[in-house]
């Protein structure tokens, strides 16, 4: 079987290039003789890296689509036909897209397959949107990507059933493929390594602080975190906030600052900007807990890899939090900042509670693996086959 695969968000920063670059990594380990060509935009080129056996196609585009296909849909059509051309001339049985994010239209493709992690721009979009321009432009995209796909995938149950309530999908349209933590989260010690990664980002060796790892977009609850943070923490614990100032997403980093100062807590809210996986292992390794707060989530990567550190979570129950954390956190209503603070006294008051939580975080952690997912999308393509008249319209 000859399988194209996206290249167009392996670029990204954010949880669209993670799964897309871990799932390709992968898939180069169980792939078998099943033959791979990896469409990947020019500008990218030279950042991403393509397993050994795997070809790589190079589309010339005007701007990569790791930043042209952002909340403010700035992709260019000739860009999409670029990529659309490449992979009718490559005479594919199937094609894979790992995020929707970065999908473009297909003709002479056997199968498409398209991942979509969750629900949230439907349910939540003057949240995920900053105008009408990207909330039009991603809801063609999106629909063009759904009546193509022969099949779905997402990462949750709670997306799957999302999913096909919004868009009226049979059961048999989506499936599910797993994420998981990157090697490099694992357990470390305290150490001349950790004491300076925790001091670049505005942190102190010693000190016991609640950490935040994800997008600044407004539906990461961050200004309802803030606000249970200063309810309910003591003062000498801090809360550092990891995200990338530099997204081509909707954020609303300046609120996040103004609420901080309004709050009386900018002294103890540490914006540490975006923080390079290994360092980023260390701010979970030393910190009390990760906090997920979000409004939604289709999977939530930074909860498996904080749990892969075996650091405990504290989690909203929207979405697929539960499902994924399990027994390794404590969870609240992300619409009450109450439940928040109190999940955080919690924690942050009972040492034998945020231990046992810490060791059931990496027995766990041990559940997700890319090798497992990568072969979860090798069963289904295989179940597919490549007959483009067997294609769901």
């Amino acid at each position: 079987m000859r399988i194209g695969l996206d290249g167009g968000c392996l670029s990204n920063r954010r949880g669209f290039g993670r799964f897309a670059r871990s799932l390709l990594e992968a898939l180069g380990r169980v792939a078998g003789d099943r033959e791979f060509v990896v469409f990947v935009d020019r500008p990218s080129l030279g950042r991403v890296e393509v397993p050994a056996g795997f070809a790589t196609v190079a589309v010339p585009v005007r701007e990569a689509p790791s930043q042209a296909a952002s909340a403010e849909g700035r992709r260019r059509v000739p860009d999409l036909l670029a990529f659309s051309r490449a992979a009718a001339g490559a005479k594919l049985d199937a094609m894979v897209f790992p995020s929707s994010y970065s999908f473009f239209p297909v003709w002479d493709v056997g199968r498409v397959v398209v991942t979509i992690f969750d629900a949230l721009p439907l349910i939540y979009p003057d949240l995920v949107f900053p105008n009408r321009r990207g909330r039009l432009f991603w809801t063609i995209k999106e629909r063009v990507a759904v009546r193509s796909a022969a099949l779905i995938l997402t990462t949750s149950e709670v997306s799957r059933r999302d999913l096909m309530t919004h868009y009226r999908l049979a059961a048999d349209r989506v499936g599910l493929i797993g994420a998981a933590p990157d090697p490099v989260f694992r357990p470390t010690e305290a150490g001349p390594d950790s004491d300076e990664a925790l001091r670049r980002y505005g942190l102190r060796a010693g000190e016991r602080f609640l950490l935040y790892v994800g997008g600044l977009s407004p539906h990461k609850n961050l200004v309802r975190l803030m606000r249970a943070f200063a309810r309910s923490a003591p003062g000498g614990v801090r809360l550092a906030i990891v995200g990338d100032f530099g997204d081509v997403f909707h954020t609303h980093a300046p609120e996040l600052r103004a609420e901080a100062e309004r709050l009386g807590v900018s002294d103890r809210v540490v914006f540490t900007g975006f923080v390079p996986d290994a360092e980023l292992v260390y701010l979970y390794g030393r910190a009390e807990a990760l906090v997920q707060p979000s409004l939604l989530e289709g999977f939530g990567l930074p909860p498996v890899e904080a749990m892969a550190c075996g650091t405990p979570v504290l989690a909203s129950t929207a979405g697929s939090l539960p499902e994924v954390v399990g027994e390794a956190g404590l969870f609240f209503d992300p619409t009450d900042p109450d439940a928040m603070a109190g999940a955080m006294a919690a924690l942050l008051g009972d040492r034998a509670t945020r231990n046992r939580l810490a060791e059931e975080a990496l027995r766990r952690s041990a559940r997700f693996t890319w090798d497992l997912a990568a072969r979860q999308l090798i069963d289904h393509l295989d179940g597919l086959g490549s007959d483009p008249q067997a294609r769901v319209a």
